[in-house]
């Protein structure tokens, strides 16, 4: 593969087997999720073929700009790994859930939590998550493969889970320090 040298790299290594990052670290703020879509954004339109590894060590945030990283996953066409090495919390374990099936990743000491959902204003505003509370329980039910009765008790309740947990549970496909890669489509 040849790379084009007169623009900046945007994450496109030149050696074979090296990966294209996106962080996701710290708190979900407009920010932080803009950075996201915008690397994964770019990435995508660099090569559609080579997969893109999302790092995630989040302690949770904003419900609206967890769902814009989410579509910007869903609309771009190359494979979107997730790779937890820390926290995945509330909105973060939703994106750390919505990679792609079979390379969902955590590390063993990554820890899993469905609470820490901020909204709009004031925080941990329950009446205005419940507004998109049936959103996070479409995606997260179709993602880990569970009912919707048990997606929704874990929201409301806050469950937590260890990385054999999460995986027991669907919500990561595999437990290593290291992500898995797809093979090229």
């Amino acid at each position: 593969m040849k790379l084009n040298r007169s623009r900046p790299s945007t994450g496109l290594l030149s050696a074979v087997g090296q990966e294209r990052r996106v962080p996701l670290r710290g708190r979900i703020t407009k920010q932080i999720a803009n950075c996201c879509i915008a690397r994964l954004l770019v990435l995508a339109t660099e090569n559609v073929r080579l997969p893109i590894v999302t790092y995630i060590d989040s302690p949770g945030g904003s419900v609206a700009e967890a769902l814009g990283v989410i579509s910007t996953m869903n609309g771009i066409r190359c494979p979107v790994v997730t790779f937890c090495h820390g926290q995945a919390v509330g909105p973060a374990a939703v994106i750390a859930a919505h990679g792609l099936r079979g390379f969902r990743v955590g590390t063993p000491e990554a820890q899993f939590s469905l609470k820490g959902f901020e909204t709009a204003g004031k925080g941990n505003d329950w009446a205005v998550f419940e507004s998109v509370l049936p959103m996070f329980v479409e995606i997260l039910a179709a993602d880990a493969h569970k009912q919707r009765d048990q997606v929704l008790k874990w929201l409301k309740e806050g469950a937590q889970f260890t990385s054999q947990e999460a995986l027991a549970n669907g919500l990561i496909d595999a437990v290593s320090s290291q992500p898995l890669y797809p093979e090229l489509m």
